[in-house]
């Protein structure tokens, strides 16, 4: 894992990570990638470069104590933090371990636990880096995987249905790390008061078959002249997009094609690509009866067995019409028509995206999607931040449905409309107001009139 292929100034030798967890690699990726979010914490709080390092190395490290051969008292953080004391690492990273995620004040705990807890003195100076350690901690899933706080809960309370009192506390302590990830945000960059949004576009921000409504309209202008920034980030293919940008006056890189691709300036700029899985892979889905549309940056080309019907709900939904002539340039990703309640030929479509080497999503009860492995919505929302010279967790995500997740797990935080899935609310900070009664806009008015992050709280 490239996380731990660097060899530290002093303290732990790093190489010597992996083998410690070589029988227990989802603990390890979970550590990873709470080390790869603290850094984009680090930067998108502009810490010093020694600062950076401490933090990142205290997430990477957090769960040390989880290695068999390490174990001491049978409770990580302390078992982790006297193993790391005793190599000499940084006392501040040795106290990010310690006593990140509430360890040493939960209750029940072994007696002679709390015994060393209590003869150990806290310090004050690294509470900020306890505090950032266990924000990276919850923004990581379990077995690896970014994710948002929400999505985070809901994978604790899955792995645990039989310890009621586990997610119990797991609710409270969310919401708490939540409030602190909310009150270093409040810190950010004066001439940036408000984050960056990414919304949806279908059946989020305007209804299928629906133009765009007047107090969304209205809310998206006065959001982006108070200072903040606003980007779609759609499944849409860009040329399908690009009146809706101009309507709204978006000077900003949109994201399309479910993050394969961007529009900037009213040009496409290709991100990810299905490659030689491309054709593959259309043979494959048209084999088994169903219709296919292949996205390209040109347009969109159907397969053989996509009847004309098809065109007019393409149409509904605000999508250019397919063709029916073979086009040149990338493919950017295929789109089939299966029913969501069929949930057998759901389960098959996945396991053959696997087996193509490509990502498989849904993005409507209509639409099953596969895109190029990391040709996500994080992804080029990433890409956008980035090339903006934007702190990447000074940002909101808004959606209704799976498609839109990994933009929930990249953003600072997230809100899923009132009218999405039930998968999608529950991986969310937020639901606002449905679709039909504007709620996006609603949400913008909300963020705008409290001033970004000083207006934002955990729903309790």
């Amino acid at each position: 894992m490239s996380c731990v292929s660097c060899r530290p100034e002093s303290g732990f030798d790093i190489r010597a990570l992996e083998p410690l967890f070589v029988d227990h690699l989802p603990r390890l990726a979970h550590m990873c990638d709470s080390a790869s979010f603290a850094g984009d914490l680090a930067r998108s709080f502009f810490l010093t470069e020694e600062r950076e390092k401490l933090l990142t190395r205290a997430a990477l490290l957090h769960d040390i104590g989880y290695a068999p051969t390490l174990r001491r008292f049978g409770y990580h953080p302390l078992d982790g933090a006297l193993f790391l004391e005793e190599q000499g690492e940084h006392p501040w990273v040795v106290e990010g371990v310690l006593r990140h995620s509430w360890a040493g004040r939960k209750a029940g705990l072994d007696p002679d636990v709390s015994a060393s807890y209590a003869r150990r003195p806290l310090l004050p100076e690294a509470d900020w880096l306890v505090r950032a350690v266990t924000v990276a901690d919850w923004r990581a899933a379990g077995v690896g995987g970014r994710v948002s706080f929400a999505r985070r809960f809901q994978d604790i309370a899955t792995r645990n249905p039989h310890n009621p009192d586990k997610v119990r506390r797991a609710g409270i302590m969310v919401n708490e790390v939540r409030d602190w990830f909310f009150d270093l945000a409040r810190d950010m960059p004066a001439d940036r008061p408000l984050p960056w949004v990414f919304c949806d576009v279908d059946n989020t921000l305007i209804r299928p078959g629906d133009r765009l409504s007047a107090p969304n309209k209205a809310a998206i202008r006065a959001y982006v002249d108070a200072g903040g920034a606003f980007s779609l980030a759609t499944g849409k293919h860009p040329l399908s997009i690009a009146p809706l940008a101009r309507e709204l006056g978006l000077s900003t890189i949109q994201v399309a094609g479910n993050g394969s691709c961007l529009l900037e300036n009213g040009e496409i700029k290709v991100l990810a690509e299905l490659g030689e899985a491309a054709e593959a892979l259309a043979l494959a889905l048209e084999s088994r009866g169903l219709p296919i549309a292949v996205y390209r940056p040109e347009g969109i080309e159907t397969g053989a067995r996509w009847p004309q019907s098809l065109d007019e709900i393409f149409e509904h939904y605000g999508e250019i019409r397919p063709t029916r002539v073979r086009q040149s340039g990338a493919a950017l990703k295929i789109l089939c028509i299966v029913d969501g309640d069929d949930l057998r030929r759901e389960e098959e479509l996945r396991l053959l995206a696997a087996e193509h080497g490509v990502d498989c999503c849904r993005s409507d009860r209509h639409f099953l999607e596969f895109l190029p492995k990391g040709g996500n919505k994080g992804q080029a929302a990433r890409v956008v931040m980035a090339q903006a010279g934007w702190p990447v967790l000074h940002s909101l995500a808004i959606g209704d449905t799976e498609n839109d997740e990994p933009l929930f797990a990249l953003c600072g935080a997230c809100a899923a409309i009132g009218n999405a899935s039930e998968w999608a609310r529950q991986g969310t900070d937020w639901t606002v107001g449905p679709c039909t009664q504007d709620g996006v806009g609603g949400f913008l008015d909300q963020v705008r009139e409290g001033r970004g992050w000083e207006g934002l709280r955990s729903e309790r």
